[in-house]
């Protein structure tokens, strides 16, 4: 009791002083948050891309060698935009991205900013433009190499929108990925397998919805 009343005074003496304690949240601190900013009933289809967002940036948050750069920024937003498509009400999906990133410290604003200028970038890209760039960011990203799926979303998107790949062939464009993938570090093989995924999920995404729309029609 006497130890309780200690810790409790302790506490209050931090809070009292506006010191932060020290402690790690969790994955249920960060959906309790998520909640609180984004009181809304999620659709069901939509639910599980919620659910796993938050889950990978919790997780994320928690690794000391990870760095958020331009292509994780282009990488997210790829991915939340492809499998929010459709969803109603549309005014809520400004509000669900900035809740999940928010609820687990991303600034959304900032994911925005960087995917938005890289984008803008790349558009224009010529190969030496893309070799400067690879360059840059290894040095900003030196020891901070942590590798998510995230990334290698963000590295398809890159290469798709470089206008050398605009309608290259599958081919050339896995060749490309490769590259920029041993330029940073990752291995190709697991980058080629996240890619796979996600292309394989925003298939299944579209037929879900199309099927949806024709129960909805028939009614």
């Amino acid at each position: 009791m006497i130890l309780a009343k200690s810790r409790g005074k302790l506490r209050s003496l931090k809070n009292y002083l506006g010191l932060a304690l020290s402690v790690r949240a969790t994955i249920s601190d960060s959906k309790s948050d998520f909640h609180k900013e984004f009181p809304y009933v999620i659709p069901p289809i939509y639910r599980k891309l919620a659910d796993e967002l938050l889950v990978e940036l919790h997780l994320l948050s928690h690794q000391k060698n990870f760095k958020k750069d331009s292509i994780f920024a282009t990488g997210l937003k790829e991915i939340f935009s492809q499998f929010t498509c459709g969803y109603k009400p549309s005014e809520h999906i400004t509000k669900l991205f900035q809740a999940i990133c928010n609820c687990n410290g991303f600034n959304p604003t900032e994911i925005n900013n960087s995917s938005e200028e890289l984008l803008s970038k790349v558009k224009k890209f010529t190969n030496e433009d893309l070799s400067s760039f690879l360059s840059q960011l290894n040095k900003d990203n030196k020891d901070n190499n942590y590798y998510s799926r995230i990334n290698a979303i963000g590295i398809y998107k890159l290469v798709i929108e470089m206008p050398s790949f605009k309608d290259g062939k599958e081919e050339d464009i896995n060749k490309e990925i490769n590259n920029i993938s041993e330029s940073l570090g990752y291995q190709y093989s697991r980058v080629e397998k996240d890619i796979s995924m996600y292309k394989s999920n925003i298939e299944k995404m579209k037929q879900a919805l199309e099927i949806i729309a024709l129960n909805l029609k028939s009614k």
